[in-house]
């Protein structure tokens, strides 16, 4: 039976690590009836806690109930307003236990963040948005942004193929080869990536700091980060993939994703 929520509800800041098993097994319960199939794992989040991103801060408030269940999460991240080339931007997601929804907590959670936001932003005079991200075909997701104020902007889609149909060999241009990209040539990375993703939506330049940080991530896998060279040794394109071996044994699949794939202006078609 759904619960009443209730008004000795409270909120506070996430401990750290401390927090983090309470907060995955809340995760694992919406996971059962949202179906989202993103889950983070106790070791994802401790990861990332302990190799935070550069430019901007995280933020992750958790509310229980009065004998200290956890029945909510937000988690919010906040773009370094130095960094930022236009509007200051920030980013949302909330989880709350299938038992407590729909009973005012979605709005809470959300004022929260947008207070959050506000305060960390106000001495800077800028622009200002809030961003989150939903799958469409949940309804009850959608239902609460939608209803806090949030308006589509852009959509995404996941494509997929399987490598057990035959994979042809790429043909090159004249004078254009493909290889691993090098760590010593991040510089020359970033400028492509840059170039490559300028006249992109919202386009928000890569900085030497974000490039080295992907480089020195725990599951960085250097052997699927590729580059197009041209003739005279500029980076034309570039496309990084990544085998999650952690979650294919968690969810007994074969995956591999594309999480990034570009063509510098000037060499694209």
């Amino acid at each position: 039976m759904p619960h009443q929520l209730l008004s000795s509800t409270r909120s506070r800041t996430a401990a750290g690590h401390d927090d983090l098993p309470t907060i995955v097994a809340l995760y694992e319960q919406c996971e059962v009836v949202d179906q989202l199939d993103h889950t983070p794992s106790l070791t994802d989040l401790q990861r990332r806690l302990d190799h935070p991103p550069p430019g901007g801060v995280q933020y992750r408030q958790l509310w229980e109930t009065h004998d200290g269940q956890l029945v909510g999460v937000a988690s919010l991240w906040i773009d370094d307003p130095t960094e930022a080339t236009d509007a200051l931007e920030a980013w949302i997601g909330v989880r709350i236990h299938p038992d407590y929804r729909d009973r005012g907590l979605e709005a809470e959670l959300l004022t929260w963040g947008e207070q959050q936001t506000l305060e960390n932003t106000a001495a800077h005079q800028r622009p200002v948005r809030i961003c989150a991200g939903v799958r469409r075909d949940r309804s009850y997701y959608c239902d609460l942004y939608e209803g806090q104020g949030y308006q589509p902007v852009r959509w995404f889609h996941d494509m997929e193929r399987s490598l057990a149909e035959p994979i042809f060999l790429p043909q090159f241009p004249d004078g254009f080869s493909s290889r691993p990209t090098e760590a010593n040539e991040a510089v020359a990375w970033v400028e492509m990536f840059n170039q490559s993703f300028v006249d992109h939506w919202n386009f928000s330049p890569m900085t030497l700091a974000d490039r080295q940080y992907r480089l020195t991530y725990p599951t960085y896998q250097p052997e699927l980060d590729w580059v197009a060279v041209a003739a005279d040794g500029t980076l034309a394109a570039f496309c990084e993939a990544h085998i999650p071996h952690e979650d294919n044994a968690r969810k007994h699949r074969k995956e591999g994703w594309i999480n990034l794939l570009g063509t510098r202006r000037g060499y694209r078609r």
